[in-house]
């Protein structure tokens, strides 16, 4: 997937979370050439000795090698790993350890650029939300109801966009109507039937 992306779309920073800590995707990752920052698993001890010996808010860079064995062949992988010690970020305070192959000039530049891969969280979070629920096993029907779904959620974020932040999957049908009769696309002798159909949908 990455690699088609690739070919059509120029790609900043590729962002993980703590799933896909493995060496295994940095060995891949490195070979296709694509930027990466992974968030990393506090997995064993390397990490304990940098952190004992550095302040709450600083940030500091060493590089690691492991070894990736993939069909019983034997890889060296490395990669530049980011420590960052209690950074306070919105009010907490939180040891962060990236693997990645960008350099950034802050603690706040990474945890902040990370920050970005929530907005996919909340497209997930929505979605399970407004998706239709089906038993089938039918590929085809599972795939058009998932459409289905992201044709609804990609409506209302051109609502949201257009109309702020305030317009809410809560508050959708109510900011239709206001909206479709501010822009005279709909007529006092419309609402009720309008109000049917968004009911039904909705």
């Amino acid at each position: 997937m990455a690699s088609y992306v690739k070919k059509h779309l120029s790609l900043e920073l590729i962002l993980f979370d703590r799933g896909f800590t493995s060496w295994g995707v940095i060995y891949k990752l490195k070979k296709l050439n694509l930027p990466y920052l992974i968030f990393w698993k506090k997995s064993g001890d390397w990490y304990k000795e940098h952190f004992a010996s550095m302040n709450d808010g600083e940030f500091k860079e060493i590089n690691r090698e492991e070894k990736y064995n993939p069909d019983n062949t034997n890889y060296k992988v490395r990669s530049n790993f980011v420590l960052i010690k209690q950074f306070e970020y919105e009010g907490k305070k939180y040891d962060w350890i990236f693997a990645t192959n960008v350099k950034l000039k802050s603690a706040e530049a990474y945890v902040k650029r990370y920050k970005k891969r929530w907005g996919i969280e909340t497209i997930y979070r929505v979605t399970d939300d407004i998706r239709v629920y089906t038993t089938s096993t039918k590929a085809k029907i599972r795939y058009f109801l998932f459409m289905i779904t992201c044709f609804v959620y990609n409506i209302w974020r051109c609502f949201q966009i257009s109309l702020g932040e305030d317009f809410t999957l809560a508050n959708f049908k109510t900011n239709v109507i206001i909206y479709m009769a501010k822009v005279g696309r709909i007529y006092p002798a419309h609402y009720d039937y309008f109000e049917d159909v968004a009911g039904k949908i909705l």
